[in-house]
């Protein structure tokens, strides 16, 4: 009785006595909100990252694409440090709080930096000439953007297993349909920030200001003033949050209790107790469903250094109602979370009903399995649309005498941008059946006191997706070649999640209504005890 005391008490009586909206906890729209703004901040300048890298700072492309993925690479490294910060010493709020003022910091350097007229952040400076008009053109430094990335990426890691799961707790164990619809909805406004920030910051950095033709402090600007906003929409509730204190220190617990059931001499249920020794059994099969992971995510990430790079040399020019456009080649990344927005309620409404209908599994597992299958496809299309480009470039020259490859032919007579669109849908149908899955999935099965460390070692997936991108980079410089492997490589590694999820799907599923009852029926005692 005094450990479900412990466990459900002011925490569970706050879940219950919330006031609601529609049903959900009033918290969660400030969570969503902050959400939301955080993920402008962050799309906003991972969008055109890459051509600041090629066409300011002067990188070539291989080097361009390898800064990229180091940089998301420890992105998703950094979460483990703000779940253990969550988990042993100050709790998810305050964790959230702390981390969001080195993301600001990192914003703001990453905007102070790119001004080039600043001599401690000038490497070079010329004049150049367009169109009769004659503007400044600064080459920042390398360390004020290498530095503002580190902040940025300790920031926006640190509080990314926090935010979500921070989420999940406002809710009673009893609300699991709420709960799966609120990742979704979290799911939604990630992809709405995304939406918003990746067709916005590619025009800002082209307004032109400060004597340069292009304006990336106010392109890293916009996404600083969202943090903060994101911030202040996170504060604004913080009477009404359910906050679980901390729980100690998991990986310690889990570390002594594998070692003892491989290495040890004595029964881990004996020493540690079962309940440790079940929890962290339950978070060995968890893992072992991230395994094949990275492979989704080397092809995902993909989306804002290659296919981006690939776009920069198609045809953006677009003519509509007698108004000619341009397409920017880092904006046709709106296209995903636009298709995301679009799909989640057709997949939600639509796909996984009629899978149910017709005798298809819907389980987390086999999500996951199908999206990594469908997310092959985009890269073979992706190969087939880089050998219709090198065909054109062929033609060109033979039919005009001259010597242009795929990278420097003129772009109004390379194949349009538009053609991207069938792979940037297909790898979106892989990412709703993948991604949102994985949330989902990284919180519900695991262990209660590892929610936050599950969160982030499943996008410690991400990180070493993101590592294999540039592992792989090495093999060779050809595109096709590398986008039909990317393709074989992540169909393999579906064939191992399903093997591993036939092997362990019966425990997992048992682990979890075990706890679901014991939850339960400690709910309901705490209910008796408390006269409700």
């Amino acid at each position: 009785s005094s450990g479900i005391n412990a466990e459900y008490g002011e925490v569970e009586v706050k879940r219950r006595n919330v006031h609601r909206i529609f049903g959900y906890p009033i918290t969660i729209p400030f969570i969503i909100s902050n959400e939301f703004c955080e993920r402008f901040s962050y799309y906003g300048m991972r969008t055109i990252l890459t051509i600041y890298f090629v066409e300011k700072i002067g990188m070539t492309d291989t080097e361009a694409t390898n800064w990229f993925h180091e940089y998301a690479m420890l992105c998703y490294a950094t979460p483990i440090i703000g779940a253990l910060i969550a988990d042993i010493f100050i709790g998810k709020f305050l964790t959230i709080l702390g981390l969001s003022m080195v993301y600001i910091l990192g914003n703001l350097l990453m905007s102070v930096s790119s001004v080039g007229k600043i001599p401690m952040f000038q490497d070079n400076s010329t004049t150049v000439e367009i169109d009769g008009i004659t503007y400044d053109d600064f080459t920042p430094k390398l360390w004020g953007p290498i530095v503002a990335l580190h902040l940025i990426a300790l920031g926006t890691g640190g509080i990314k297993p926090c935010v979500s799961s921070f989420g999940g707790d406002q809710f009673q164990p009893s609300e699991t349909g709420r709960m799966q619809r609120y990742f979704s909805m979290f799911y939604f406004s990630v992809n709405a920030g995304s939406m918003v920030a990746t067709l916005l910051t590619p025009e800002l950095r082209m307004l032109g200001c400060m004597g340069e033709e292009t304006c990336y402090p106010m392109a890293f600007g916009v996404p600083a003033a969202f943090m903060l906003i994101a911030v202040i929409a996170f504060v604004a509730a913080g009477m009404w949050y359910a906050k679980v204190p901390p729980q100690g220190n998991p990986i310690v617990d889990v570390a002594k209790v594998t070692w003892s059931m491989f290495f040890g001499s004595e029964d881990p249920v004996e020493k540690f107790g079962e309940k440790k020794y079940k929890e962290t059994r339950q978070l060995w099969r968890v893992l072992a469903v991230f395994i094949p992971l990275p492979f989704f995510w080397a092809l995902f990430d993909q989306q804002s250094s290659r296919w981006v790079l690939q776009a920069r040399v198609m045809n953006g020019n677009l003519t509509l109602g007698g108004e000619n456009f341009e397409i920017k080649p880092d904006q046709m990344q709106a296209l995903n979370p636009i298709f995301i927005l679009a799909l989640i309620p057709v997949f939600e409404g639509a796909v996984y009903p009629i899978m149910k209908k017709i005798g298809l599994p819907t389980s987390a597992t086999f999500r996951i399995i199908l999206g990594m299958t469908i997310t092959s496809c985009s890269f073979i299309i992706c190969g087939f649309l880089q050998v219709a480009m090198e065909g054109k470039a062929s033609s060109f020259n033979e039919a005009h005498g001259t010597n242009f490859t795929v990278h420097d032919l003129p772009n109004q007579h390379q194949i349009h941008v538009l053609a991207q669109v069938p792979m940037i849908f297909v790898i979106t149908c892989g990412e709703i059946l993948t991604s949102i899955t994985v949330l989902e999935f990284a919180y519900s099965y695991a262990p209660p006191s590892m929610k936050s460390v599950c969160q982030s070692l499943s996008l410690l997936t991400t990180a070493v997706g993101n590592l294999v991108v540039i592992i792989f980079n090495k093999v060779t410089e050809k595109e096709t070649y590398l986008f039909f492997m990317w393709a074989v490589i992540v169909l393999l590694a579906a064939v191992l999640q399903w093997a591993i999820c036939k092997k362990i799907q019966g425990p997992l599923d048992e682990y979890r209504e075990k706890e679901l009852e014991c939850k339960n029926d400690g709910t309901e005692l705490k209910k008796k005890e408390s006269g409700v």
